[in-house]
C-alpha cells in the first residue's frame, strides 16, 4: 500500500508547471502536511538553472499556517525564500510582518527606478485606492538619536513616480540594518486616508496577495498560498486568484501556483485550461480541473463530495420525512414530529427550489394524513 510520503512525493514531482495546482480535501487529509513537504522539497531543489524554480513564495490566509521553520525564520538562502504569511522568527503572530517584506521591494523599486505602470494600476484598481502611499516607521532601540535629524519617521511615495527616489534608497539601507522597521502603511482610498488596522482582515489579505505579485515575485517562481479564501467575502473568493495571476501577466512573468483551499468559490475561480486539481484523501494524481463554470453546489459534489449545501439538520429531517411516504406510512408519530419539526424552522424556499414542494406536500400530510392529490 502506497504511503502518504511516497504518494506526496509523487503528487510534488507532477505539479503541473505554469498551471494552477488545487489542492482540496476534508480537514485532517493531509493537505498541510502535503504543504510543509512541498515547501522543504522545493527549497532544497532551487537552484538558477532552467529546470527548476528559482524562488519560492508563501502566502496564507490563516495566521496559522505550517510551513516550515526555514521558511518563515530565512535561515536558508533568503533572495530565494519570500514569505508573506505572518510568523516572525521568534514564532510569534504579526499582522504587520509581511508588509515589511512588500514595503521592503517597494522601496528598492523606488530608488531604482523599476515602476511597472500597467501591473501597478491594475492592482490599484483592484484595491480601490490611489497611488499615494505614507509609510510610517519606528527608530530602533537607541537608535532615534542617531538618525532622526537626517531620515524622517514617515515618508509619501507615489507609487506611480517616474523619478528615482533618493530617501527611499536611504530608509532602505537603514531598515536593513534594523535602524528602522514599518510601523504602519497608510493608504488613501477616495480621499480619505486609512492605515492597516483601519482595513478589515480580508482587505489586508487582498492587499498582500496582490502587492505580493506586484512586487515581490520573480519569473519561474513556485508560490504557495495556503487557504486564501479565509476572511474574504464570497465576491472576493472569486476574484483573488483572477486578480493575482493577472497581475503576474501584466509583468510577463511565467509561474507556477500550489493553492490547497476549502471554498468551491476559489477552486473554480480558474479556466480549465489553467487548473489541475487533486481531492484528498483519495486523489493520487493531479487531474485536469473540470470545475470552472459550474455552479458552487456542483462544486461541492464533484469536487468536495458534499451532496447539498443545506444544512445538516434539514437534509436528515426531509430524508426522514420522505423515507416514511414512501413507505406509505403517512400516520406515523414519527413522521409528524419531523414534519413539526421541519416546519418549526421557518424555511422560505424559493418557488423551482425541490424543497419547497417538499415542504407544501409535508404541510398536507401534516393537516390531512394523506398525499395532495395531483392537479389535472
Amino acid at each position: 500500500m502506497e504511503t502518504e510520503d511516497s504518494r506526496f512525493r509523487n503528487l510534488i514531482s507532477s505539479i503541473h508547471v505554469g498551471k494552477v495546482n488545487i489542492l482540496t480535501g476534508n480537514n485532517g487529509t493531509g493537505k498541510s502536511r502535503f504543504f510543509s513537504l512541498a515547501t522543504t522539497t522545493a527549497i532544497n531543489n532551487i537552484d538558477l538553472s532552467e529546470k527548476s524554480f528559482r524562488q519560492i513564495i508563501c502566502l496564507s490566509g490563516t495566521h496559522n499556517d505550517k510551513y516550515p521553520r526555514d521558511v518563515w525564520r530565512s535561515t536558508k538562502n533568503e533572495e530565494a525564500i519570500c514569505y508573506l504569511g505572518y510568523k516572525v522568527a521568534n514564532n510569534m503572530i504579526s499582522d504587520i510582518s509581511p508588509f515589511r517584506v512588500i514595503v521592503n521591494e517597494i522601496l528598492n523599486t523606488q530608488s531604482l527606478h523599476l515602476t511597472q505602470p500597467a501591473a501597478l494600476k491594475f492592482c490599484l484598481e483592484k484595491l480601490g485606492i490611489s497611488s499615494e502611499i505614507k509609510l510610517h516607521f519606528r527608530y530602533g532601540k537607541n537608535k532615534k538619536s542617531n538618525i532622526s535629524d537626517f531620515i524622517p519617521n514617515e515618508i509619501t511615495l507615489d507609487l506611480l513616480s517616474n523619478e528615482s527616489n533618493f530617501e527611499a534608497f536611504k530608509i532602505k539601507e537603514y531598515l536593513d540594518e534594523k535602524s528602522l522597521s514599518l510601523q504602519t502603511i497608510s493608504i488613501k482610498r477616495r480621499g480619505e486616508i486609512f492605515s492597516l488596522s483601519d482595513l478589515s482582515s480580508g482587505e489586508r489579505a487582498y492587499m498582500i496577495a496582490l502587492f505580493g505579485a506586484l512586487y515581490c515575485v520573480k519569473s519561474r517562481s513556485l508560490i504557495f498560498f495556503d487557504e486564501p479564501e479565509n476572511s474574504l467575502h464570497p465576491e472576493w473568493q472569486k476574484s483573488i486568484l483572477k486578480d493575482m495571476r493577472k497581475t503576474l501577466d501584466l509583468r510577463g512573468l511565467i509561474t507556477t501556483v500550489l493553492v490547497a483551499t476549502h471554498s468551491p468559490l476559489i477552486a473554480g475561480s480558474v479556466k480549465n485550461e489553467d487548473a489541475v486539481t487533486c481531492n484528498f484523501p483519495s486523489g493520487q494524481k493531479w487531474q485536469p480541473s473540470e470545475l470552472y463554470g459550474k455552479t458552487s453546489d456542483t462544486m461541492l459534489k464533484d469536487q468536495f463530495k458534499i451532496f447539498s449545501s443545506r444544512s445538516t439538520l434539514v437534509v436528515q429531517l426531509t430524508q426522514k420525512c420522505l423515507n416514511y411516504i414512501a413507505k406509505g406510512d403517512l400516520t406515523s408519530n414519527e413522521l409528524h414530529s419531523s414534519i413539526e419539526q421541519l416546519l418549526s424552522l421557518k424555511l422560505e424556499p424559493e418557488p423551482g427550489d425541490p424543497l419547497h414542494d417538499i415542504l407544501h406536500t409535508l404541510l398536507h400530510v401534516k393537516n390531512h394524513y394523506d398525499l395532495p392529490r395531483p392537479i389535472t
